[in-house]
């Protein structure tokens, strides 16, 4: 089957019959940069409100960005939708606790979601087609776990069937889903995301971006 002709079933049976939700982890306190990475500028907005602006466009039932220790910024930021919003009290015990609260969070606007995308805020090269290529995989090929890959790395976004929800309220620690990829790569496929590995951590990373940005014209 062509590549194209593929993407076109996959949408066709994502549209009928997934329901997806989406959760965006922003709980973190971005040590390394020291301020809210999340709300930096990119484009015309800011890294979170691009990636949102992405994500909504697979049309997520519902879609919930956890947050933690930079809740009043995100909160007061205009760029960002209030309602989807969903505080992590636990946020300092790690990325594991962000991704139960919000689990538990979807489930409760939405009970019957069959898939989650569990997204990071810092990768701000996130895109649609990405997002929609992950989706069609996993109705293509019937597997349980679709990662992006890139650098060597398998990580985020990931996107998971519901079958692993369970798994997913029991994580612990800072290190997120990653266990349930290691213990599972039969039931997982890999996408390619070259830009993945220009996340944001630290402020020569965001130097680095906006270097990028101004070579490639991207910003425009």
């Amino acid at each position: 089957m062509f590549k194209s002709e593929s993407r076109a079933l996959g949408t066709k049976i994502n549209n009928r019959h997934m329901t997806l939700g989406a959760i965006v982890l922003a709980g973190g306190a971005a040590k390394r940069m020291g301020r809210a990475k999340m709300l930096l500028p990119f484009k015309q907005t800011t890294i979170l409100a691009q990636i949102l602006k992405e994500l909504q466009a697979v049309k997520p039932v519902a879609i919930t960005v956890v947050t933690g220790y930079y809740h009043e910024e995100i909160s007061a930021a205009e760029s960002i939708d209030q309602s989807l919003l969903c505080f992590n009290e636990k946020w300092e015990e790690g990325m594991s606790s962000s991704i139960r609260t919000g689990l538990l969070n979807l489930l409760e606007k939405q009970h019957d979601i069959d898939s989650i995308l569990i997204i990071m805020s810092d990768q701000p090269f996130l895109n649609k087609n990405l997002l929609q290529e992950m989706i069609d995989q996993q109705n293509l090929t019937g597997k349980g776990i679709v990662a992006a890959q890139y650098d060597g790395i398998v990580g985020s976004p990931v996107l998971f069937n519901k079958k692993y929800f369970k798994e997913l309220t029991k994580l612990n620690g800072d290190k997120g889903a990653k266990i349930i990829l290691q213990q599972n790569p039969v039931d997982l496929i890999t996408i390619d995301f070259e830009l993945g590995a220009l996340d944001i951590d630290e402020a020569s990373d965001y130097e680095l971006l906006q270097k990028f940005l101004k070579e490639k014209n991207a910003d425009r």
